[in-house]
C-alpha cells in the first residue's frame, strides 16, 4: 500500500502520505497549506485516525520551506496537537539558524520563526537524521537516503547555494518588512494566467523556460520516496535545476529516473517545469495541488509542456480540485490529441492518488 492524499489546501500543499499495512499504515505529513487548511481539513483527517487507532503517528512531518501556502496551517498544528495521541517521530523544516548550518541562535520571519520556537517547545526530533543540522544535499559526494518505516527518502534539494540565497533574502526582506503571504511571489514572478497564446497548446509548449529565482522556492526540500518497488518524486517548490544537478551525482549518475508519480513543484508553474526535468524523471501520474486561486497555478505553458513531450504515454494529470486554472485540460479533444488523461478531487475533499 502507498497512498497520496493531497488535501483541500486552497493555493497550497498539505500531502498525506499512508504505507505499509492497510489495517494500521505508516504515516509522512508533507506541508499544511495555509491556515485555513488545519481546522478545515487536516484536524478532521488526524481525529479520524485518533478515534479509529486511539492515535495518530506520523514518522515524518516535513515542511519543504516557509511560504505560506505551505507552513501555514503548521503554527496551529504543532501548537494545539495534544502529544499523547498525536505523535511526531521526526520533524524536517529549515529554520534561519540552520541557513547558517549553526545548531543555535534564532531569528527570520514571524512563521519560521514561530514554528521554530513551537518546535523546540515540544521537543520533536528536529533534523535528527542530518545531526539536528539542514536538510539538504551534501555539498560534494553521494546524495543521502534516509529510512522511515521501509520509507526510503534520497534528498534532492536544496542545495547550500540555494540556503545561503534564503539567507540573504530573508535577512534584507522579511526581517526587515515582516513576513507578507505570498509577497516573494508578487516580487519575482509574473502571472500570466489564462494562456496568453489562447488553445494552442503546441506554441504554448514552445514558450522559452525562465526559472524560478525565488530564494524562498530555492530552499525547499525535495525528495524521492520509495517503497515496495514504487517510486515518488515530491518536487515542493524546488528549482528545476537543482533537481537535475541531484540527478548528476551517485547512486543516479545522470540517468533518467522514471517514477511512479510526480508532484509537479510549484503547483505546475512555468518557472519550476522544464522539458529536461520532464525527461529526467519520466512518470505515470503528474500531480497538482492549488486552487490557483491566488497565484493563477497550475500555468498552461508548464502543463502544455508536459502534454506535448509526454504525448503518447498515456500519463494521468492529477488535480486535487477543479478550477478556472485547470478545467480546460480536461477537454476531450486535447485529451485524445496528447494522450494524456486527467482525475480530479472532489470539492472539500481534494484527491486521494494510490501509486500501484
Amino acid at each position: 500500500m502507498f497512498t497520496i492524499d493531497m488535501l483541500d489546501a486552497a493555493h497550497g500543499d498539505c500531502l498525506w502520505i499512508e504505507y505499509g499495512d492497510p489495517a494500521r499504515p505508516k504515516r509522512i505529513l508533507i506541508d499544511t497549506g495555509p491556515a485555513a487548511t488545519y481546522e478545515k481539513h487536516l484536524l478532521p483527517r488526524i481525529q479520524a485516525v485518533v478515534d479509529a487507532e486511539g492515535e495518530c503517528v506520523f514518522e515524518l512531518f516535513v515542511v519543504t520551506h516557509v511560504d505560506d501556502d505551505h507552513i501555514g496551517a503548521s503554527l496551529r498544528f504543532l501548537d494545539e496537537l495534544e502529544p499523547s495521541v498525536v505523535r511526531i517521530k521526526e520533524i524536517w523544516f529549515n529554520g534561519y539558524f540552520h541557513l547558517s548550518d549553526e545548531i543555535d541562535g534564532l531569528m527570520g520571519p514571524d512563521q519560521g520563526e514561530q514554528l521554530s520556537e513551537l518546535i523546540r517547545r515540544g521537543g520533536w526530533p528536529w533534523n535528527r537524521k542530518f545531526g539536528h543540522r539542514a536538510v539538504m544535499v551534501p555539498r560534494q559526494g553521494k546524495l543521502r537516503t534516509f529510512r522511515f518505516a521501509g520509507m526510503a527518502l534520497t534528498v534532492l534539494s536544496p542545495t547550500w547555494e540555494k540556503m545561503q540565497a534564503l539567507k540573504k533574502e530573508w535577512e534584507k526582506v522579511i526581517v526587515e518588512e515582516g513576513l507578507v503571504p505570498g509577497k516573494a511571489y508578487a516580487r519575482e514572478e509574473t502571472v500570466l494566467g489564462g494562456g496568453f497564446l489562447g488553445d494552442d497548446v503546441e506554441l504554448l509548449a514552445q514558450v522559452p523556460f525562465k526559472e524560478d529565482k525565488t530564494p524562498a522556492n530555492g530552499s525547499s526540500i525535495a525528495f524521492l520516496a520509495e517503497y515496495d518497488g514504487k517510486r515518488v518524486l515530491f518536487g515542493a517548490d524546488a528549482h528545476p535545476s537543482v533537481l537535475l544537478e541531484s540527478l548528476a551525482r551517485e547512486p543516479f549518475a545522470g540517468e533518467p529516473q522514471p517514477v511512479d508519480a510526480f508532484k509537479l513543484p510549484h503547483h505546475g508553474s512555468a518557472k519550476n517545469l522544464s522539458v529536461p526535468m520532464l525527461e529526467a524523471f519520466p512518470a505515470q501520474r503528474y500531480l497538482v495541488s492549488t486552487t490557483g486561486a491566488r497565484f493563477g497555478h497550475p500555468d498552461p505553458e508548464a502543463l502544455a509542456r508536459l502534454v506535448v513531450h509526454r504525448a503518447g504515454d498515456d500519463v494521468v494529470i492529477c488535480f486535487n480540485c477543479e478550477s478556472d486554472h485547470n478545467r480546460d485540460w480536461a477537454g476531450a479533444d486535447r485529451r485524445r490529441q496528447f494522450g494524456y488523461r486527467t482525475e480530479y478531487g472532489a470539492p472539500g475533499e481534494g484527491l486521494r492518488v494510490v501509486i500501484d
